[in-house]
C-alpha cells in the first residue's frame, strides 16, 4: 500500500509540474534606484527583464512603489514604460518606471513587474549597433550622446520602429533607460539603416558626477510590433 501512495503521490506531483513548463515568466534579472532632482524630485527604477520560461509573453504591467528610511510610503505610480514587450524564451527587455517625491527622503522602493499571455502581437528585433559619445560640445551647449545605428534587414519597407537605449556602467548597473524611433509615416526601406542619437538628461549626468557614478556603454533593442494574422 505504501508503495501505491508513494507512485500515485509521484504521478500527482509530476502532473502539477508539466504546465509549468509550458509558460512565459517574467525575472528581474537587474534593478536599480536612482532619486533625481531637478525642478521636481523623481524617484526612478530601472530594469532588465527577462522571459525564462518557455513559452512567450508579454510584459503587461507594474506598479512602483518608494519608501523613506522608516517604510512610510512616499509616492506609488501603476504607469508602466515597457518596450520590445513580447519576450520569446530567452530574450530581455528593459522597463522604467518613477514616482514624484514631493516630501520625505526616499531610501528605498519596491518594483512589481507582470506579464500575460498574448497570441494576437509579436515583437520583431532588428540588428542594432551602438555608441556612448559623452561631453560633446556644439556651440555653446555640451551633450552626451546614445547612438542605436539600426539595420532593416526584412524585403519589406517597416515604420513605427522603436529604439530601447539603456546606458550601463562597467558592472552592467542601468544608469538611464531613453527611448527613440521612427514615426508612423517614416518607414526605413530593405537594407537601409537609420542612427538614432538621444541625449542624456543633464539630470542625469549631474547625478552621475555627485555620486561617483561612470557611464560605460549602450545596450539597445530596436523592435517593431506587429499584429499576428
Amino acid at each position: 500500500m505504501k508503495r501505491v501512495l508513494i507512485v500515485l503521490v509521484s504521478v500527482l506531483l509530476l502532473s502539477v509540474s508539466i504546465p509549468a513548463y509550458a509558460a512565459g515568466n517574467l525575472s528581474v534579472t537587474q534593478e536599480n534606484f536612482y532619486v533625481i532632482s531637478d525642478y521636481w524630485t523623481y524617484g526612478y527604477a530601472f530594469a532588465k527583464v527577462s522571459n525564462v520560461g518557455d513559452k512567450a509573453i508579454k510584459v503587461n504591467s507594474g506598479v512602483i512603489e518608494i519608501y523613506d528610511e522608516a517604510g512610510n510610503a512616499l509616492a506609488s505610480n501603476d504607469y508602466l514604460h515597457s518596450y520590445a514587450e513580447c519576450l520569446e524564451p530567452g530574450e530581455y527587455t528593459y522597463v522604467k518606471m518613477y514616482g514624484e517625491i514631493t516630501s520625505g527622503t526616499a531610501v528605498d522602493h519596491a518594483l512589481t513587474v507582470t506579464g500575460k499571455s498574448d497570441n494576437t502581437q509579436r515583437t520583431l528585433r532588428l540588428p542594432v549597433e551602438t555608441d556612448l559619445q559623452l561631453n560633446v560640445t556644439d556651440g555653446w551647449w555640451t551633450y552626451n550622446y546614445m547612438y542605436a545605428t539600426v539595420t532593416n534587414n526584412t524585403e519589406e519597407p517597416l515604420y513605427n520602429i522603436t529604439v530601447v537605449l539603456a546606458l550601463l556602467d562597467a558592472d552592467g548597473n542601468i544608469l538611464d533607460i531613453e527611448e527613440g524611433g521612427l514615426f508612423s509615416d517614416v518607414a526605413l526601406a530593405p537594407g537601409s539603416t537609420a542612427i538614432i542619437r538621444e541625449d542624456i538628461p543633464s539630470s542625469f549626468i549631474k547625478y552621475f558626477e555627485e555620486n561617483g557614478l561612470v557611464p560605460a556603454s549602450v545596450d539597445a533593442i530596436a523592435y517593431v510590433n506587429l499584429a499576428v494574422e
